[in-house]
C-alpha cells in the first residue's frame, strides 16, 4: 500500500497539520494514517532501507488511533456500505476508550478499511517525523512531502493553550515543559543560550526556541527538495481554496467537488471551536493569538524569533530583527 508515491504531511504540532492532512483526506483517491509514527515509532537512526518496511506498516496500521480520525469521507475504492460499516465500527472503537474494563478491550480492535480496490494514494499525516520526511523526499522522488509553518506567536499561544489544559504528556521525565526539552536546550545552546540562561527564560520563550529547533533543521532540510511544498498556515486560512488547488496539483491529485466542500465547511463555522476542532472559522484561527495571547508573551516570543531566517515569511518578526 506504501508505495513511492506516498503523500506526507509533516509540521509542528499545533502548525494546522490535521486540517491539511483531512484536506489531502478529502480527496476520494486517498486513504489516509492519523500519525503511525505515535503508536509505531521510527527507528532511529533511521537508514534508507528500513523505509520501506516503516512505510508498509504504517500504511497497514488500523488501530483507532491511526485509522480513525474524524472526519470520513466516501472514497473511489470503498462502497457506500463499507463506509458507513467501517464508520461504525471507528465509532464503537473511539467509544470504548471510555467504557470500564472489560469493554475498554474494544478499544484496540483494528478497523477495517473494507477496500473493494487498492486504493491509489496513500497520505500519512505526522508532527515529529520531519527529518525522516528528507530522507523519504531524496530516496524517493515520486513522493511529496507537504511540510506546513505556523506563525511562532500562533503556534506557541496554541500549545501553551494545550499545556495549561493538560491536554499533552509531558515529553521528558522531570520537566514542564511538553516538548523534548533536551533537545530544545541544545539547539538553544548552539546559538549561544546556554542551559543555565534558557532556563531561567519565560515559558513563552522557551516554547519559541522549541519552534525555532523543530521548524529551522525541518526547512533547511525539506525547501530545497523539488518534491517538497511548504506551506504558510495563515495563507492557508486566508486563501483556502487557490492554496488547497495548489497543494492537490503538487499531490498530482486533480480537484475534487468533494474537497470543496469539505473546505466550504471546515473554514466558515461559527461559534465556539474545540481544542482540537478541524471545522473552525480559518481566518479567526490564525488571528485569534492577536487578541488572547498576553503581550508579555508575544514579545517573549518575537525577542527569539526574530534572530530565525524564517522570520522573512512574517513581516511583523522581520521588524524585530537587528
Amino acid at each position: 500500500m506504501a508505495d513511492s508515491s506516498l503523500i506526507l504531511i509533516v509540521g509542528a504540532p499545533r502548525s494546522g497539520t490535521t486540517w491539511l492532512a483531512k484536506i489531502v483526506d478529502s480527496h476520494p483517491d486517498v486513504l489516509y494514517r492519523h500519525e503511525p509514527d505515535e503508536t509505531l515509532p521510527s527507528p532511529e537512526p533511521l537508514t534508507a532501507d528500513a523505509l520501506p518496511a516503516l512505510l508498509e506498516r504504517w500504511a497497514a496500521d488500523r488501530s483507532g488511533r491511526t485509522a480513525g480520525k474524524r472526519p470520513f469521507f466516501p472514497k473511489s475504492f470503498q462502497s457506500g456500505w463499507a463506509r458507513a460499516l467501517r464508520g461504525l465500527i471507528a465509532g464503537s472503537v473511539s467509544a470504548a476508550y471510555r467504557l470500564p474494563a472489560p469493554l475498554a478491550a474494544w478499544g484496540r480492535v483494528p478497523i477495517p478499511d473494507l477496500l473493494r480496490d487498492p486504493p491509489p494514494r496513500v497520505a500519512i499525516k505526522s508532527v515529529r517525523w520531519a527529518m525522516g520526511a528528507a530522507l523519504l523526499a531524496r530516496t524517493q522522488p515520486a513522493s511529496r512531502i507537504i511540510f506546513i509553518l505556523r506563525h511562532p506567536c500562533g503556534q506557541v499561544a496554541s500549545v501553551m493553550r494545550g499545556a495549561q489544559q493538560q491536554r499533552f504528556d509531558l515529553r521528558t521525565e522531570g520537566t514542564d515543559m511538553p516538548f523534548d526539552e533536551a533537545s530544545t536546550v541544545a539547539f538553544a545552546a548552539a546559538h549561544g543560550v546556554d542551559d543555565r540562561t534558557f532556563q531561567a527564560l519565560p515559558d513563552a520563550a522557551k516554547y519559541a526556541w522549541n519552534w525555532r529547533a523543530f521548524n529551522e533543521p525541518a526547512y533547511a532540510a525539506l525547501a530545497p527538495l523539488p518534491n517538497v511544498h511548504v506551506v504558510l498556515y495563515e495563507a492557508l486560512c486566508t486563501e483556502p481554496t487557490a492554496l488547497s488547488r495548489r497543494i492537490l496539483k503538487f499531490a498530482d491529485l486533480d480537484w475534487d467537488a468533494q474537497t470543496q466542500d469539505f473546505l466550504a465547511r471546515s473554514t466558515m463555522h461559527q461559534g465556539q471551536a474545540g481544542y482540537y476542532a478541524i471545522f473552525r472559522n480559518a481566518v479567526a484561527a490564525a488571528e485569534n493569538w492577536r487578541k488572547t495571547m498576553p503581550p508579555d508573551d508575544q514579545a517573549a516570543v518575537r525577542s527569539v524569533t526574530s534572530g530565525s531566517p524564517l522570520s522573512r515569511f512574517w513581516p511583523d518578526l522581520m521588524m524585530m530583527s537587528p
